[in-house]
């Protein structure tokens, strides 16, 4: 890849970054009970501007591609702080898997009820332009 396209898409994470970083901040002084992480909100961010081609996929595929490249990397420093609590989780460690397995169950089950209910209203709209399409050719 050349060094300038490279460039241009790391700037656009930094501004993707810097707005995020400047959302979660807003937020904070708003809500100071609700704070918002600014990863979140970048990839929050990064998704809107993909879908509105705001910016394209190419614009940001290198960068994106590096970063999942180097994913194990970034983990390290956590890694690092999970081994410096061992004492935490050998006193608290079935809990904590408890606590674990049941978010991501209850997740899931959010997540599929909230499909379930997306599908459903997907062909209750398709049903509805069906039968007015019917109505009008009948007519």
């Amino acid at each position: 890849m050349k060094k300038a396209k490279f460039i241009k898409q790391i700037m656009i994470y930094g501004v993707i970054l810097l707005v995020s970083s400047l959302i979660s901040e807003l937020v904070n002084q708003i809500w100071p009970g609700f704070p918002m992480p600014p990863a979140l909100i970048g990839m929050i961010l990064l998704y809107v501007l993909l879908t509105l081609k705001i910016v394209k996929l190419e614009q940001v595929e290198g960068v994106s591609n590096f970063f999942v490249q180097i994913i194990s990397l970034i983990f390290i420093p956590s890694g690092v702080a999970l081994v410096t609590k061992l004492d935490v989780l050998k006193a608290e460690g079935v809990q904590i898997i408890i606590v674990v397995v049941m978010s991501t169950l209850m997740l899931l089950l959010f997540t599929a009820g909230i499909s379930w209910i997306l599908i459903k209203v997907k062909e209750a709209v398709i049903a509805r332009q069906q039968r007015r399409t019917v109505e009008v050719e009948e007519d």
